[in-house]
């Protein structure tokens, strides 16, 4: 090549390496001096995976021959090689072929795209925070969700959310022409027990009994704490009246139905008031008042019972 093609490859602000069909360096511009420290004179006539030893030769060497063979040009693209060049920039590679006098050179530019990589990498950054973010908003909705519609000492569903799901057992229980069974229940001598060993043994109690719900009760039925000592089971895809009273008896004999405090063991007993749908109301609220009675019926027959409304 002529020295005035030599000049304009040196002006070109991008690296440019051209080597023979060997796959020595003939030509190494002023770019590529700058950018590795390495004069011409000291790679001309080196091979060029010696000179850049980051650059994969069994490749490289394919690539070459699919070149020669196609005539198409190769990309090699930083993400795939990457520090090719310098371990501070990462460029693209084009490889084109040029034949002159019968020979084979091949052309190699290097383009710069350390800039792309690091708005790429801060985009990456970016999207980590961004799922870091989301993730945490995540959790947070999940905690306000539970501080919504849980109850914060026993771990089951509160008021809000056993409404929220009673009104769709009811609406899918009067489309499918089905049973909804409501056990209320009432914990007896719960303020005694308060006034005689303190709040921390009737909390204990609270989570006792909800245990005992969740362990006497289906998967599909609803468990809520309604309030105070007040908790309801709603049981829904029932035949008759009879399967109701068989997981009352369930709850009411319970063997755990004791907690013991400082060494001391306090039973546990309760009232339990049953409604049913249809037949003792078509709303939740009708249902629960209706419960709500029987289970005072039971309380003034001494407690510890279950009774049907009537």
């Amino acid at each position: 090549m002529d020295n005035t093609l030599y000049d304009i490859l040196n002006e070109i602000i991008e690296g440019i390496v051209i080597v023979n069909e060997g796959l020595k360096i003939c030509f190494w511009n002023d770019y590529m001096e700058n950018v590795t420290g390495l004069k011409q004179e000291d790679v001309k006539e080196n091979y060029i995976y010696e000179v850049l030893p980051n650059l994969n030769k069994r490749y490289f060497e394919q690539s070459i021959q699919q070149i020669i063979k196609n005539g198409c040009k190769i990309f090699f693209s930083a993400g795939m090689h990457r520090s090719l060049v310098s371990n501070k920039k990462e460029f693209n590679v084009k490889i084109s072929l040029i034949q002159k006098n019968n020979s084979k050179f091949f052309l190699l530019e290097f383009i710069d795209v350390t800039n792309q990589f690091v708005r790429i990498n801060q985009f990456k950054e970016y999207v980590q925070e961004l799922y870091k973010l989301n993730q945490k908003l995540k959790v947070k909705e999940q905690l306000i969700k539970k501080l919504a519609y849980y109850d914060q000492l026993t771990g089951i569903a509160n008021r809000t959310l056993f409404y929220k799901i009673a009104e769709k057992l009811i609406d899918n229980a009067n489309r499918n022409n089905s049973l909804i069974g409501l056990l209320f229940l009432d914990i007896d001598k719960f303020k005694q027990i308060n006034d005689v060993y303190g709040h921390e043994a009737g909390d204990k109690i609270l989570k006792k009994v909800a245990c005992i719900l969740q362990n006497y009760t289906r998967k599909s039925d609803m468990v809520a704490r309604f309030g105070g000592d007040e908790f309801i089971v709603l049981l829904p895809h029932f035949k008759d009246s009879k399967s109701y009273k068989k997981v009352a008896s369930r709850i009411m004999n319970a063997e755990d139905k004791s907690i013991y405090y400082h060494s001391r063991e306090i039973k546990i007993s309760f009232s339990v008031g049953i409604s049913l749908y249809p037949e003792h109301g078509n709303t939740i609220d009708t249902l629960i008042l209706k419960a709500d009675q029987a289970m005072y019926t039971a309380k003034n027959k001494g407690g510890n019972q279950y009774c049907i409304f009537e």
